[in-house]
């Protein structure tokens, strides 16, 4: 198995590593995650909290764990990303591109159609890394 490497490692260094910020981001302060990423926060419980919400946690009881699984998602995007690249694994890095496309792609579509109108704006980031992504991906599949 030959060591050289066709592309620079650089992109896939730094996308692995903002994959990585981003899903960290979705652990440490999920109730920011929820409008940066565009969806509204879900509905509040139909139960009374436990305890009493001040200002700082008033969103914390309308944050569902799939944020939480967001961030397992692009978390395990970056160190995939990062894990290839170490490993020289030219091919699996440009798959691992195209799925990130076509997660961007997903969310996107997920942001347009539940998003209110004012986080509509954020699907066209999503479509951004879409392309990106896709872009990168396809750049690499015919160089």
């Amino acid at each position: 198995m030959s060591t050289t490497t066709t592309f620079s490692p650089l992109p896939s260094y730094l996308l692995g590593a903002l994959c990585l910020v981003l899903g960290l981001n979705s652990f440490l302060r999920p109730s920011n995650e929820y409008p940066r990423f565009g969806l509204p926060f879900e509905s509040a419980p139909a139960r009374k909290p436990s305890k009493p919400t001040n200002g700082a946690n008033a969103n914390a009881n309308c944050i569902s764990p799939l944020i939480h699984l967001k961030g397992i998602r692009e978390t395990s995007y970056g160190l995939a990303l990062i894990a290839l690249q170490l490993q020289r694994q030219e091919t699996a890095v440009t798959t691992m591109a195209a799925i990130c496309a076509f997660a961007g792609l997903g969310d996107a579509v997920v942001v347009w159609r539940f998003g209110n109108e004012e986080f509509r704006k954020k699907a066209m980031g999503h479509g951004l890394a879409f392309l990106g992504f896709g872009g990168w991906a396809l750049w690499r599949v015919f160089s």
